[in-house]
């Protein structure tokens, strides 16, 4: 079966299994323009490490810029960053600066474009994923920024993309725009280096959440790649969005290859 046929069946399978969602709410009505979300991350280390507490890794901020023009149509841009600090850098001799950078179609909430540039010690990687609606495909190019001039490592064709794939990043503010109800189900197909996977959020339960920013009532959502791990440390990655209209994540949490990555919100501005 072509990769084209079993995306195809794997989305049949998660639209006949979810529960119907609503159509999304606009955008600027749930995330004003210059939003802004700080969160402290840190690392739990795996059983084995017991003599390690728990260590703080960094922070990472998250923005919504509101509405500009891409190709000459009407798009939403989201911009993350993610610096580490504190005693993480130390133990692991790593510093890290990564900026990643969302596009989306202003009208469908779909991805036009992700630009990553990822700065973790020796390891400097710019990355860009266009995505082409009416052609149906995509380009993954992936360069060496610790050479000068940039090495390319990467220049592939995406075929047979769907209609409407998000990122990363837009995945979780197009979860945003839902109304979100315990028990249901939402599907996404995310386009991530070059590889489209199928993904089904779950909102499992209500939960609070004790935070930096102080208690939130939230719902706890699971997401996982029905075609194999979403991140390449696993499957499984959770998201606690605010229980009100905003759904904004107070908490993300994340297994990795060493432990456990999570992070609570420290500060919002609007």
């Amino acid at each position: 079966m072509t990769a084209q046929f079993a995306r195809l069946a794997s989305l049949l399978v998660c639209m006949a299994t979810a529960v119907r969602a609503e159509a999304l709410r606009p955008p600027l009505e749930v995330m004003p323009p210059g939003e802004t979300l700080i969160y402290e991350v840190r690392w739990d280390p795996p059983a084995w490490l017991f003599f390690l507490p728990t260590i703080s890794a960094g922070d990472l901020t998250i923005q919504f810029h509101g509405q500009t023009e891409f190709d000459g149509k009407p798009v939403y841009r989201i911009t993350a960053r993610a610096v580490s600090s504190g005693f993480f850098p130390k133990l692991t001799g790593i510093n890290v600066d990564d900026f990643f950078e969302s596009i989306v179609d202003a009208t469908e909430f779909c991805s036009c474009k992700m630009t990553k540039r990822l700065r973790e010690g020796k390891r400097q990687r710019d990355i860009y994923l266009t995505f082409d609606r009416e052609r149906g495909r995509g380009q993954f190019l992936m360069f060496d920024a610790a050479t000068r001039p940039p090495q390319q490592l990467k220049n592939e064709e995406v075929k047979n993309l769907p209609p409407c794939v998000q990122d990363v990043l837009s995945g979780i503010y197009l979860t945003r725009l839902r109304r979100l109800r315990v028990g249901a189900i939402y599907p996404l197909t995310i386009s991530d280096d070059g590889v489209v996977k199928e993904v089904e959020t779950r909102v499992t339960k209500k939960e609070p959440v004790e935070a930096l920013a102080g208690p939130f009532a939230a719902l706890k959502v699971e997401t996982v790649s029905s075609l194999g791990g979403l991140f390449k440390g696993g499957g499984t990655f959770f998201i606690w969005f605010s229980d009100d209209p905003r759904h904004f994540p107070v908490r993300f949490e994340a297994k990795v290859k060493l432990g456990k990555v999570f992070g609570t919100i420290k500060q919002y501005k609007k």
